[in-house]
């Protein structure tokens, strides 16, 4: 095809535009807010850091326990996708956290325990004060990284 310049051009803006269209068509994937609810400082690096790596988390607020936690939710700063909760915390633990959420009809996200509590009894008191899974903390942080990966995979 032999264009003149200012045909080409005008050829080529059309052929961008409807890229462009077409592209703006296309929604970009919704990323998750995640509220993490850990004490221990050096496992909420480590759980923040394994879920930087998952292209599917937006923003993780960190709340240092079940009250910090409560205060975001009745101020209504954050609202979450998903929440990560701890089970042995000070103040207000994973539990008691998650009876009070249960207690809550604004509050629609699932939960999930992490904790390093290997117990039957505290992954059914778990299940049964509303997380939709217990998992126990992994020694290695490729490890934590694949169960946080599954547990997204699986909720979304």
């Amino acid at each position: 095809m032999n264009l003149k310049p200012n045909e080409a051009t005008a050829n080529r803006g059309r052929l961008s535009a409807s890229r462009m269209l077409h592209a703006s068509a296309v929604k970009a994937p919704v990323k998750l807010q995640i509220l993490l609810v850990e004490d221990d400082e050096a496992d909420a690096y480590l759980i923040r850091r394994a879920l930087a790596k998952n292209p599917r988390v937006g923003e993780v607020l960190l709340a240092e326990d079940g009250v910090e936690a409560l205060q975001l939710f009745d101020r209504e700063w954050f609202s979450p996708d998903m929440a990560i909760v701890d089970w042995h915390m000070p103040r207000k633990d994973g539990q008691a956290l998650l009876e009070d959420l249960g207690n809550r009809t604004a509050v629609r996200f699932p939960s999930i325990v992490l904790s390093s509590s290997k117990s039957n009894k505290h992954a059914l008191g778990a299940t049964k004060t509303g997380a939709v899974e217990f998992m126990t903390k992994p020694k290695s942080e490729d490890q934590l990284r694949a169960i946080l990966d599954r547990a997204i995979e699986s909720l979304c």
